[in-house]
């Protein structure tokens, strides 16, 4: 389960944050600076989830807990990009809120496995 936690965030969230700058890029300049500093803090937690994702799978000390902060990011970004976003999305009207539940979800499954997985806990490092 490690090793898929640490594909998610090696892999998923910055190539989601990637189509989201392709995107966005085009039209940046009329959406205004608050769009600009929309795609840097989500610039940001793209990067923050890869330096989980290495730290997990390099079995980091540090990594559990570096982990559990993309996931609260990656959660709130993923609210915040559904109700509060300058950037173009594609959410058809009334599916802002079952789309924010299950990205709530999904960080607080894995938070929860960060939490109870003695193994993550305990550092042992992935089988390569």
């Amino acid at each position: 389960m490690r090793a898929l936690l640490s594909l998610i965030l090696l892999v998923w969230y910055p190539l989601n944050f990637a189509a989201e700058l392709l995107k966005t890029l085009p039209s940046i300049g009329m959406r205004g600076p608050v769009a600009a500093l929309e795609l840097i803090l989500h610039g940001l937690v793209a990067a923050t989830c890869v330096a989980a994702g290495w730290s997990l799978r390099q079995s980091a000390a540090a990594g559990p807990a570096l982990a559990r902060i993309a996931l609260i990011a990656v959660a709130i970004t993923a609210v915040q990009s559904l109700y509060w976003s300058r950037l173009p999305g594609q959410t058809k009207p009334g599916d802002e809120l079952p789309l924010a539940l299950l990205a709530i979800a999904h960080s607080t499954a894995w938070l929860i496995y960060l939490h109870r997985s003695s193994r993550v806990r305990s550092s042992a490092p992935l089988s390569r």
